[in-house]
């Protein structure tokens, strides 16, 4: 799915879901491919992470875990 479909899959705006992605934070590393539903997965998982204070930071040390 290109990046508009999966922002509005997960009711985010496309700017949010292309800093996510340029941040490292999706497995998807590049904002112009397409994503998959294991993209969306993470998106809905960082967003709630994001939401709740947790920094880009602190999600790219999990992203490294969990990729793994």
């Amino acid at each position: 799915m290109t990046l508009e479909q999966l922002a509005k899959r997960a009711g985010l705006a496309t700017e949010t879901v292309a800093a996510y992605t340029q941040a490292g934070l999706l497995p998807c590393k590049d904002p112009a491919q397409l994503f998959s539903d294991q993209d969306l997965y993470w998106l809905d998982m960082v967003d709630c992470f994001v939401e709740n204070g947790s920094s880009a930071d602190e999600l790219k040390d999990l992203m490294a875990i969990c990729e793994k």
